[in-house]
């Protein structure tokens, strides 16, 4: 295995590249720590709202904060965990674009199809009653 990097020179070998020291460690752990927290806070969030102001939002707003609260959280873990964070912002802004616009419509439309259905089962009672 040697020999072919001696003929690659230009090619990362990752079992070196893989030793860190201590302090690395610690400032990734740190790090862990802190996506843990945050995450942590942000769930606690929601169940507060979850819980405590249930009735005061109404249901529709309520679903809206908790699909905001959910990508937020998912867009989170892809920046420290898949290290998007880390990349240029033009190819942050092309990869997160696309899949934002898709997430909102899809919750978007699974939203207002929901509704449409609970009010089209009123709307046939309605006009079946009137028969």
């Amino acid at each position: 295995m040697s020999d072919f990097f001696e003929e690659y020179p230009g090619y990362p070998n990752y079992e070196q590249m893989a030793t860190h020291d201590e302090a690395h460690g610690k400032t990734t752990r740190k790090k862990l720590w802190m996506v843990f927290w945050i995450m942590l806070i942000v769930t606690l969030f929601e169940l507060f709202i979850g819980f405590k102001y249930s009735e005061e939002l109404g249901e529709l707003n309520k679903e809206y904060l908790f699909i905001f609260l959910t990508v937020a959280k998912a867009f989170f873990i892809v920046f420290v965990f898949m290290h998007l964070g880390d990349e240029k912002k033009a190819l942050k802004y092309v990869i997160i674009a696309p899949y934002t616009l898709f997430i909102f419509y899809l919750a978007f439309m699974a939203i207002t199809e929901g509704v449409y259905s609970y009010h089209i089962k009123d709307i046939i009672a309605t006009v079946i009653g009137h028969q």
